[in-house]
């Protein structure tokens, strides 16, 4: 049938037309999105998966733990014979059992469910002592299987996944051994900062207990039954927490479980969102069991690619038809033209008519483009005005974190003086009691010359930006160093302190503050002294030797020596080999020394040399003493 020639009536073709765009537009709409959906299915079923494996990876890496305990012959003794000797011997040696492995806690617990030994023992939130008999890992071990449970500690208060194994002698279980892992560095793993991906684990009872969003954890996606309720109680599982149903809603269930559901969404990834802000976002949620407990891990992606991805081709797809069908219209414009050479003038006239009405079309599409270009300008001035009020708090940020500085290097640095001011004072008195007024005024002295140091510390301090002006006053090394081991002398387990010193004939005359050049040596010692373990005897040999203007002074200790990562970092301020150190010992130390005009430096001998850490200060000489030591 010809092309001008179809039988329809002009008020049916508009119809046909609008009806044919909606019918294309709606099916490529769906065809899409049903493609972009199967294709994130097929990509969250091997994340899931993943995620799975590697959680149930990191799980199975703790399980040898309380089973190497278990087999330990020391702890089978101390639960057939508790003492307080035995119970030393099993904390330290879980102590270091748990170092190695790198979990939160290791414990011994009797059949009865009261923890004998544990490696946080001299923590604040000790297990010692504690019952845990109504835990079902407990129950579990002791009745000879591998206990396994997820929830809240009962000490701590920090959640945990708990591992245990019985203690078996002679055919009989007489206590069992338990480990707790910490999992938070999991949930650390997921948040990759602008992702729109969410991760949550649920336990058997469907409660999350891990979850990307901190908001969304210990809640559950349907109400507990009333068993669930009891085991979650008499298990204190979660202690007070009230486990309320994360609102959502199933828009679309699939056959393996995945799902599509709306959420709300989160304005940050630690703070869930106010009622009346946040928007419902559409995820699709897919499932994959994990480990002995039952669990289910679910990855959810959000559909908003998916959803513009459907709506592009949608687009495209009306854009596409109405193309065809002004090519159609124009083919039998045309037509109609050719046929019509009569009124070829009236068809000029419509079509310059039309013209005129895509030229307005076009205009109206310009004047809308450029109201949102201004827009747009003035988002971006918006976006500047925040970035200035965010350097000026970064800028305050800076401030407080140096008055933070402050006060950490005056904490550190009082500790010592202080002890020693406790120490001469508990003295002087005891002296004065007994009579003895010359013991007692030494100690007084004594007592004034840490004052004065303790007032050097804080007028250091206190001027944080400008260097003292007694930094370089002439001060007598031999001295200093008899002021330091005065007050080192006065320390818990001084006593194991063997002191080897090497001096020149004549006393050295260095510039320094005198305070500080005691505090510097002060540092040193006592950083070699809890270097050594305390089993053993500390070594220190203090050398001083001349080298032109210059005096070389040597402090070297019979440690294990500074590890080779933290000989760049040991000056940092804040950074610090020891478990409860501040980290500004060396870094003060230093500070005083450039401040003098000289340099503080270390390094670890060798094996040949006997080993420890040697550190070398380089002082300036009086010039006065210089001249003296050359008549």
């Amino acid at each position: 049938m010809a092309l001008g020639k179809w039988p329809l009536r002009p008020a049916l073709a508009p119809l046909l037309a609008v009806g044919s765009l909606v019918l294309l537009t709606w099916a490529s709409y769906a065809w899409v999105k049903q493609r972009q959906l199967d294709e994130l299915h097929r990509t969250l079923d091997s994340r899931a998966e993943l995620y799975a494996a590697s959680i149930g990876g990191a799980l199975n890496k703790y399980e040898f733990l309380p089973l190497a305990v278990a087999q330990s012959d020391a702890v089978a003794q101390l639960l057939e014979q508790p003492s307080a000797d035995r119970v030393t011997q099993i904390n330290a040696y879980l102590v270091d059992m748990n170092r190695r492995a790198g979990a939160f806690a290791v414990y011994v617990l009797d059949d009865k469910g009261t923890t004998l030994a544990s490696s946080n023992w001299q923590d604040r939130s000790s297990y010692v002592g504690v019952n845990y008999g109504f835990r079902p890992y407990f129950k579990n071990a002791i009745a000879g299987g591998i206990g396994r449970f997820y929830g809240i500690g009962f000490s701590t208060f920090e959640a945990g996944y708990f591992i245990s194994q019985p203690v078996q002698r002679d055919g009989r279980i007489i206590g069992i051994v338990a480990a707790k892992v910490n999992l938070d560095w999991i949930e650390q793993s997921w948040r990759t900062p602008g992702a729109g991906e969410q991760i949550w684990v649920k336990d058997a009872n469907g409660v999350i207990i891990l979850a990307t969003t901190p908001a969304f954890k210990f809640k559950t996606l349907a109400p507990l039954s009333p068993a669930a309720k009891n085991d979650i109680s008499a298990q204190r599982q979660f202690l007070q927490e009230n486990l309320p149903i994360l609102p959502h809603k199933v828009l679309r269930q699939f056959a393996d479980g995945a799902s599509v559901m709306t959420l709300e969404r989160q304005q940050s990834g630690d703070t869930p969102a106010l009622s009346g802000n946040a928007d419902k976002v559409d995820y699709l949620a897919v499932n994959r069991a994990l480990g002995p407990l039952q669990w289910q891990i679910t990855v959810l992606a959000e559909l908003d690619q998916v959803n513009e991805a459907a709506r592009n081709a949608a687009m495209a797809a009306a854009l596409g038809w109405a193309l065809l069908l002004l090519a159609l219209m124009y083919a039998r414009q045309r037509r109609r033209r050719i046929a019509d050479k009569l009124n070829a003038q009236q068809t000029l006239a419509r079509a310059y008519e039309q013209l005129e009405i895509k030229v307005e079309q076009r205009t109206a599409d310009l004047v809308h483009a450029n109201g949102r270009l201004q827009a747009e300008v003035a988002e971006r001035e918006r976006a500047e005005q925040t970035l200035r009020y965010a350097q000026a708090e970064l800028v305050q940020s800076g401030k407080l974190a140096a008055i933070g500085q402050m006060a950490a290097g005056v904490t550190h640095e009082l500790n010592q003086p202080l002890a020693a001011l406790q120490t001469f004072s508990d003295n002087a008195k005891v002296f004065l009691a007994r009579g003895r007024i010359d013991d007692a005024l030494d100690n007084l002295s004594t007592i004034s010359d840490l004052v004065k140091r303790l007032g050097y510390v804080t007028s250091q301090l206190k001027g944080f930006a400008r260097r003292s002006d007694d930094a370089r006053k002439p001060v007598s090394v031999r001295q200093a160093f008899a002021q330091t081991m005065l007050q080192i002398r006065t320390r818990k387990h001084s006593q194991r302190l063997t002191l080897h010193e090497s001096w020149l004939e004549d006393d050295i005359i260095v510039l320094c503050n005198a305070i500080g050049l005691e505090q510097v040596f002060t540092n040193l010692i006592t950083n070699a002294m809890d270097a050594v373990p305390e089993s053993e005897p500390v070594q220190i040999w203090f050398q001083v030797r001349r080298e032109g203007g210059l005096a070389v002074l040597h402090i070297t200790d019979n440690g294990p020596g500074i590890p080779l990562a933290s000989l760049d970092k040991i000056f940092d301020p804040f950074y610090t080999t020891k478990e409860h150190g501040l980290g500004l010992g060396l870094s003060i130390s230093a500070g005083i020394l450039r401040a003098a005009g000289s340099a503080l430096a270390v390094r670890n001998r060798s094996a040949q040399e006997g080993g420890g850490a040697q550190f070398t200060i380089t002082l300036s000489c009086d010039p006065g003493d210089r001249d003296e030591g050359n008549i």
